[in-house]
């Protein structure tokens, strides 16, 4: 499996725990993430990904050129995201409704950001108190998009 990363899921993670990425690239799956992604990213740079162990890629023109036309509610960097995903058969990692959305519909393989931490945890990488603390730091930080409900969803999938 091959992880490429939007920009809300990088977002969370940089604000409340980097590390897990780290985890992720080491433990789980090489990630990868757009440069056009990266940009929309103030919490890390090019050099905090090469520490992390992410694989920043340039687009191909005409991957920019093909999401550069409108499709529906998802921004150019999604449209990136669906399109490598797509094309090179690489699971897409988003909070995103309409990426996710749209990668169901595509038959492109889709997880939600917390997933991660689930794999982690499965794998025993990282204790699910530790995922659950990363977690609600995530809720507190980004409560609209990763609301109670989906933390209460976490804590099952854990094991609380």
């Amino acid at each position: 499996m091959l992880l490429i990363v939007d920009a809300n899921v990088l977002i969370d993670y940089a604000n409340t725990d980097p590390g897990v990425l780290k985890l992720v690239t080491s433990h789980i799956a090489p990630i990868h993430i757009p440069s056009v992604v990266l940009d929309e990213v103030n919490q890390l740079t090019i050099e905090d990904c090469s520490d992390l162990g992410i694989i920043v890629i340039e687009e191909p023109l005409e991957v920019l050129v093909a999401a550069s036309e409108k499709r529906g509610a998802l921004s150019f960097e999604d449209h990136v995201c669906l399109l490598l995903a797509k094309e090179r058969e690489w699971t897409c990692v988003t909070n995103d409704k309409p990426l996710h959305r749209s990668c169901s519909a595509e038959d492109v393989p889709v997880m939600w950001g917390l997933r991660l931490m689930i794999e982690l945890v499965q794998e025993e990488q990282l204790s699910k108190e530790i995922a659950l603390d990363i977690a609600q730091a995530i809720h507190q930080s980004n409560p609209k998009h990763i609301t109670a409900e989906i933390i209460e969803e976490f804590k099952k999938k854990t094991g609380f």
